[in-house]
């Protein structure tokens, strides 16, 4: 018997392998890193994006650009 995929584990497990990449590409601690996730899923919502397969990409362009921006992630 198959498991059927659960949406909300597969969208948790991409916000970890996202944070994950962040803190070491960025050398964020774990805390900022959960913070700049945390962010994006705001702006996402604001977008009106739906998560899927391409939600996370979306965020970690978007956590990138915020940072080369120099942006800080709301408290």
């Amino acid at each position: 018997m198959s498991r059927r995929a659960d949406p909300e584990r597969i969208h948790l497990a991409r916000r970890a392998a996202i944070r994950n990449i962040i803190m070491q590409s960025r050398g964020l601690d774990r805390e900022l890193a959960e913070r700049w996730c945390d962010a994006w899923e705001a702006e996402a919502a604001l977008r009106g994006l739906e998560r899927g397969s391409a939600y996370w990409d979306a965020g970690k362009a978007w956590i990138d650009a915020q940072c080369a921006a120099r942006n800080r992630p709301p408290n």
